[in-house]
């Protein structure tokens, strides 16, 4: 078994007591899921269908995998693993807008990261506000995209040591 931390979406944050992210012990993404019920019962009805499937409305991403392409519920996990559930929304038409503040650390400070966000995801970043200093970077930026590409984006600038705050979540129709 493998310690694994689950970013959980809003939707399903009263289930985990308004937990944004969880840990559990499992060896792949279907022991993930029992798991996650046996912690917070109605959980796996919100993820799988009745055949015990995940639904194909939810998107889950090890790591930045989405394990649809990896080996599904089968998907093997190991410690230190981040398993992000990203609901879509229907007709996939949809579009989200999230405000974040960035705390850019120093090492990053003369990196193009909005730059990366627009050639490695499908997001549209629009800096509202900055302060810019050698030390640090604060800014203030929208992010527009699906969102699932939304998400992606922010767990990269995650990954990369970017402390990323969410200001607030707009959708946007089609």
């Amino acid at each position: 078994m493998a310690a694994v931390t689950i970013r959980v979406p809003t939707p399903l944050r009263k289930l985990t007591n308004n937990a944004e992210e969880v840990s559990v012990d499992a060896a792949t993404v279907q022991d993930m899921i029992a798991s996650l019920e046996k912690q917070y019962p109605g959980m796996k009805d919100r993820l799988c269908d009745e055949a015990g499937e995940v639904r194909r409305f939810i998107n889950v991403f090890l790591n930045d995998e989405d394990v649809r392409f990896l080996k599904g519920r089968d998907t093997e996990l190991k410690d230190g693993d981040v398993v992000s559930i990203v609901p879509a929304i229907a007709g996939g038409a949809a579009r989200i807008r999230k405000k974040y503040y960035l705390n850019v650390p120093q090492k990053l400070i003369r990196e193009p990261i909005i730059y990366q966000l627009i050639k490695k995801f499908d997001v549209v970043p629009n800096i509202r506000q900055a302060s810019v200093s050698e030390e640090i970077g604060i800014v203030a930026v929208e992010m527009e995209g699906e969102p699932s590409a939304v998400e992606s984006a922010t767990r990269y600038l995650q990954d990369m040591g970017v402390s990323v705050e969410p200001i607030e979540i707009n959708v946007i129709e089609g």
